[in-house]
């Protein structure tokens, strides 16, 4: 399908150039580093082939949270192309988060009262507090599988670090610095485009992405099998 042409006014103020500008750098990053947008695509499908294929099953609650995951995967990868690497992580963690919420429901049904009664009162909204502690989501999905925790919770961190929280290395890595005329200039990149960083960015986000199946194929396990998606992921995870 062609693009569009862009509506009269377009590209004529800071925020339509700047979209412009993210535009030209995914579609760099899509040219320039291949095999690792290819991971990111073969995620997608997988992610796609399990949403449509889902019909009768029993675990149909924990699905809303597949398809949140899915799509907070899909904003994360859009920025993480354009070069908005930061930003992208506070995407993927919310993925894991999703993940995380949709695997605990599953194994506790009797939750979803509580998560579904948030907003009733103060004191419900604590109780969804208490219960819903992303150290308790951790501690629920490592006892199913200690090995699978464990990435999860290091990549959960990683996010984290790099921009998920405002922290140091979020701050780092996006630092630009200049002296010139007995002056120093400091800068913050909104569109990184160093190849490094670049990568490695893409890269965190295929592993979150395989991460957050391998969780909801702790749900759907035979699903999972008989699509042949355990193979495919296998797969995908190669060199990640």
């Amino acid at each position: 399908m062609p693009l569009l042409e862009p509506p009269p006014g377009w590209g004529r103020d800071e925020l339509t150039k700047f979209i412009d500008l993210a535009a030209s750098n995914t579609y760099a990053t899509f040219h320039n580093l291949k095999a690792d947008y290819s991971k990111l695509s073969g995620i997608d499908a997988t992610f796609y082939k399990l949403i449509h294929n889902l019909y009768n099953t029993k675990d149909w609650f924990a699905s809303f949270f597949l398809m949140r995951a899915h799509s907070s995967f899909l904003s994360a990868v859009r920025l993480t192309l354009s070069g908005q690497i930061p930003e992208a992580y506070a995407g993927l963690r919310l993925t894991l988060e999703n993940a995380l919420y949709g695997f605990y429901l599953a194994k506790n049904p009797a939750s979803r009262h509580t998560w579904l009664r948030r907003h009733d009162s103060e004191q419900a909204k604590q109780k969804v507090r208490n219960e819903f502690r992303i150290r308790t989501l951790l501690k629920t999905f490592q006892a199913e599988d200690a090995a699978e925790g464990s990435a999860v919770e290091n990549l959960y961190e990683r996010t984290i670090d790099y921009g998920a929280h405002p922290n140091e290395r979020a701050l780092s890595q996006s630092l630009g610095m200049g002296r010139g005329g007995g002056k120093v200039r400091f800068q913050i990149i909104y569109l990184n485009g160093e190849r490094s960083a670049l990568r490695e960015a893409l890269r965190d986000a295929a592993r979150i992405g395989a991460c957050a199946l391998a969780m909801f194929r702790a749900v759907y396990k035979e699903r999972f099998d008989l699509l042949g998606l355990t193979a495919t992921l296998q797969q995908l995870r190669q060199g990640l």
